[in-house]
């Protein structure tokens, strides 16, 4: 009786134990996709024994327990971690509603959920499109089909996709003889396998896994949205009208990085068979004075959009938004035509070199020494009215007359002193011919030598730029000396307007010369290509000013589900070159010089600046000379009187004493 007891009631407590096929399930599914997994039995109403023989089967196969889900990890490593939970428990709804409101339901943690099929399949779970939620199902514990279950947005139902069925030793000695081809593995140094195009079967000692996905990445797998609305958020600037041409090749030359991202994103929208919803703002987005943002940002942060204009890069950024990948590419760079050489430096001094004009002044004044001496010499031999007269001064007269190749009205008489008068006028010659064909070629070269910020600063040219949310931004930003003092002395001078303007007022002020502007250049250029002369398209110069900022990338929402379909199909469009094509259609390069056209420019006040300067002071200097020569004639004269008195007084005095 005794023993009849015992039996029956084993028997009930087994009828209510957890089936060894469980333990088997479980460990065929972690290990299906040779993935580094963590446990966590986040709710599971077992006893201490079956989940001590549950963690003893996944020992064997070196999977860890997880303790808890340690959220300030990174989601590098949560990724790891596999929450387990049964639906059979009482009150796991709730904990599993929990669970969905703080976030462990979404990316990167993974979620096994065991359930019989009479139960109801899921809670109110927000299991989007990047959740990783499936659902092991079974009837008898001898079969289970592990189903993904996702939703497209929150007010969606569930989608189902069954991921692989896993079946116990038992029951598939009775399908092998099915005629089935499968890709079988058996995992022992010995295998065999059979390829099929639709499925996958792992043979091992827990069991048979029949894989049916075409691929382990799970975005892959959920490209199609089903129509669900995608909104894009675009930045007008130019005009409203861009509204009406994003895709249709008018008025490129308005708004290009918008018109660029969307044709890139629809691209994109149409692989994941979404539709569009667009909206529109007046920027990329910005703290305001109340430290709100505006513009796509404020509209990425309320999720009133899933993705918006490309826009560059900014730190206080990264924490509000997702920057998901690059569209198209853009420079925003000072743009100025080359000025002449004569604006930035004294073309006069540069036909010859430092060396050189060391050299000329020395031969000078080797020449300017022998004539002074061989004139001493001829003056003692005797005088004529056209001779030197053996002093400095007129020696000084003849040098400087054959510098500037005027002669003078003396000269030697003998043949040392005529000698080298000739030399020195030949050498002279040559060099002043020199001289002259470099200067010719000086007073229409340009000048290559603004070529940093730093140089710009120096430069005399005047700045501008374009009138843009981001420019008003960047200039405003830096804290670098040499680009505050850009914005403070010539793009915001105090207590004047700042240089804006629009980029048709500024290509224009380009064209004029002495003038630099901040634009994004591929639409400046379109207006340079289809407004300047060939000859005012070559020498033009770009001075990049924020530092070679990276190309502008579409920002999503922080932690958007959609955030990795958007990466993948961003790439493939830039792998299979589609981006490159959207970008040669819309954007036109650097205007090339053909170098056939001349035309000619006359010489004007500014290049004759150093020449006009030193005749300037030269007939300041003349009325002083004068005034010195006057006063020295006339202290010449009192001296000479005041001894002639001196004399005469002496020889009265001495006539008197006689």
């Amino acid at each position: 009786m005794k023993l009849t007891t015992l039996f029956l009631l084993w028997a009930i407590s087994c009828a209510f134990c957890v089936n060894p096929n469980v333990y088997n399930m479980l460990v065929s599914f972690v290990t299906m996709d040779d993935r580094s997994t963590s446990v966590l039995l986040f709710h599971l109403c077992w006893t201490s024994h079956e989940i001590k023989s549950l963690v003893k089967s996944l020992f064997e196969v070196n999977i860890n327990i997880a303790h808890s889900v340690q959220k300030n990890k990174t989601g590098h490593f949560l990724q790891h971690i596999l929450l387990v939970a049964d639906l059979s428990c009482a009150g796991i709804e709730t904990h599993l509603i929990q669970a969905n409101t703080e976030g462990y339901v979404k990316a990167p943690y993974r979620w096994l959920l065991l359930c019989t099929q009479e139960q109801d399949i899921l809670p109110p779970l927000d299991a989007l499109v990047d959740s990783d939620v499936v659902i092991a199902s079974t009837a008898d514990d001898m079969e289970y089909m592990f189903i993904e279950a996702y939703k497209i947005s929150k007010q969606s139902e569930f989608i189902y996709n069954t991921r692989a069925t896993w079946r116990s030793k038992n029951i598939d000695k009775v399908l092998e003889s099915s005629n089935e081809n499968f890709l079988i593995t058996f995992k022992d140094k010995h295998s065999n396998t059979i390829s099929n195009k639709t499925k996958n079967r792992t043979i091992s000692k827990y069991g048979t896994v029949i894989d049916y996905r075409e691929s382990k990445v799970l975005s892959s797998r959920r490209m199609n949205l089903r129509r669900h609305a995608l909104t894009m958020v675009n930045v007008i600037n130019d005009s409203n009208e861009t509204k009406k041409h994003l895709d249709d090749r008018l008025q490129l030359h308005w708004d290009s990085i918008t018109k660029m991202s969307y044709m890139v994103a629809k691209l994109c929208l149409d692989a994941l068979n979404s539709t569009e919803n667009l909206v529109f703002t007046n920027t990329w987005g910005y703290r305001d004075k109340n430290g709100n943002w505006q513009g796509v940002i404020d509209f990425l942060i309320k999720k009133k959009a899933d993705i918006g204009t490309g826009m560059l890069f900014i730190a206080e950024r990264l924490d509000v938004v997702d920057y998901i990948a690059p569209a198209g590419s853009t420079a925003l760079r000072f743009v100025f035509r080359e000025p002449p050489l004569a604006y930035i430096t004294n073309i006069f001094t540069l036909p010859f070199s430092g060396t050189v004009w060391l050299a000329i002044f020395i031969c000078i004044l080797a020449c300017a020494l022998f004539l002074y001496i061989a004139s001493k010499w001829e003056a003692s031999m005797g005088m004529h009215p056209l001779q030197l007269d053996g002093t400095w001064a007129d020696v000084l007269i003849l040098i400087i007359g054959a510098i500037l190749q005027q002669g003078c009205t003396l000269e030697p008489r003998y043949a040392a002193g005529r000698c080298a008068t000739l030399l020195l006028f030949i050498a002279l010659t040559i060099l002043y011919a020199a001289y002259s064909a470099n200067i010719v070629v000086l007073l229409r070269a340009p000048s290559s030598s603004i070529k940093t910020v730093q140089d710009l600063l120096d430069s005399p040219l005047k700045l501008g730029a374009s009138d843009f949310p981001y420019n008003r931004y960047f200039f405003m930003k830096w804290n670098d000396p040499i680009r505050k003092a850009i914005y403070d002395k010539k793009i915001a001078p105090k207590g004047q307007k700042p240089n804006y303007l629009s980029m048709e007022e500024g290509i224009e002020r380009i064209r004029q010369g002495l003038f630099a502007f901040h634009m994004e250049v591929y639409p400046g250029y379109r207006i340079i290509q289809e407004t300047y002369q060939e000859n005012e398209k070559c020498d033009l110069v770009e001075i990049d000013y924020l530092n070679e900022q990276p190309n502008p990338w579409l920002p999503g929402q922080k932690g958007s589900p959609f955030k990795e379909l958007f990466k993948i199909n961003f790439q493939k469009i830039r792998e299979m070159g589609l981006e490159t094509c959207i970008r040669h259609r819309l954007y036109v390069p650097r205007p090339r010089c053909s170098g056939t056209v001349s035309t000619f420019s006359s010489v004007g006040i500014t290049d004759m600046y150093p020449a006009m300067l030193a005749t300037l002071y030269g007939m300041l200097m003349a009325p002083a000379v004068l005034m010195l020569e006057i006063a020295y004639k006339k202290l010449t004269t009192l001296r000479k009187n005041e001894n002639l008195r001196m004399e005469h007084r002496q020889s009265v005095l001495v006539s008197f004493e006689d």
